[in-house]
């Protein structure tokens, strides 16, 4: 993880606003001019631009890009300015100050739901539920940047898109995790309480809590195939089903060597707590633009959902009356 799990004013988008410590502006402002003098030599080494003076002497907001620029210039680090800088936006009621700790619960949640239910969208990230979990994710954003703006939409919570920079630096890609298919952040591998916290959230958005006909929990996630003969793909219907079982050997073949990285990881670490599981494809389907494997985790018997229970866990409260109906608690 970078620099011990946190967010720095200088990974934000090179186009974001900054509002620099009145004091510290004007110390910049006074340096360039120390060391470059005349105007038109400061706005030679910037670019051409002189607007930024201005700005720094009347303590307006900055780009991230002219502040790292700046700094540049005067060989100054970047590290030594968080606790000078804040985000600034003149549509979005809140301030937030650097570095923003990471290094937190709260991240973990949130990389859990955003590589669930969640969507990582450069301008919009929006997570797939407004009850109980909703409710979970607003919570843990909020615990990162405090009072950070979101609203409900079409079901779902979308967050100021700051959040989604976060989430990239924690390792939560943007687009779609079915073709980019990612894996579970290594630093999450590191920290007993991050595994275990990462593991409750993924089978409270994906997973299914046993029942007396079902009889075990299962955790399912897609992920987009590659080099797929195209004689095969001719042959799929558009959104019909193929089970594993109906393919020829060769095209099992082929799945069984593409699995989802975020389940093969999460049955990793339901290894680690001890917790048996399998891993399988149920099936294909053709879509317009890929074509996408099922695949699924189960954990069966009634010992080994009890481990589950007592080690891991939903927070859900539906997921937890029946986890707990089924063991007779």
């Amino acid at each position: 993880m970078n620099q011990d799990l946190k967010f720095h004013w200088f990974d934000e988008l090179n186009e974001c606003m900054l509002l620099l410590d009145s004091n510290k502006a004007m110390e910049l402002a006074k340096k360039l001019k120390e060391k470059y003098g005349y105007n038109r030599n400061i706005a030679k080494i910037m670019g051409g631009d002189i607007k930024f003076l201005y700005q720094l002497r009347e303590n307006k907001p900055i780009r991230v890009k002219t502040l790292k620029k700046i700094l540049g210039k005067l060989n100054l680090g970047y590290y030594n300015f968080d606790s000078y800088v804040n985000y600034y936006n003149d549509k979005s009621p809140f301030k937030i100050g650097f570095p923003i700790t990471l290094n937190k619960i709260d991240s973990i949640i949130l990389i859990a739901a955003f590589m669930s239910d969640g969507h990582n969208n450069p301008t919009h990230p929006h997570y797939a539920n407004i009850d109980f979990l909703g409710d979970k994710i607003i919570k843990s954003a909020r615990k990162l940047v405090n009072n950070i703006p979101y609203e409900f939409r079409n079901e779902h919570v979308r967050f100021h898109p700051i959040l989604a920079r976060i989430l990239l630096k924690l390792g939560v890609p943007y687009g779609c995790k079915s073709r980019i298919n990612p894996k579970i952040p290594e630093f999450i591998y590191k920290n007993k309480d991050y595994k275990k916290e990462y593991l409750t959230q993924v089978f409270d958005d994906e997973g299914h809590a046993p029942t007396k006909i079902s009889r075990k929990i299962v955790l399912g996630r897609n992920v987009a195939l590659k080099n797929l003969p195209e004689e095969f793909i001719s042959t799929l219907i558009y959104r019909e089903k193929v089970y594993f079982n109906s393919l020829s050997e060769n095209v099992k073949k082929l799945l069984n060597k593409q699995p989802p990285n975020l389940l093969k990881g999460e049955c990793e670490l339901l290894k680690e707590f001890d917790i048996k599981s399998s891993m399988r494809c149920r099936g294909i389907t053709k879509y317009l633009d890929r074509v996408s494997a099922d695949w699924v985790i189960e954990i069966a018997g009634k010992e080994n959902i009890d481990k589950f229970n007592k080690r891991i866990g939903f927070s859900h409260p539906n997921k937890i009356k029946q986890i707990n109906s089924y063991l007779g608690n």
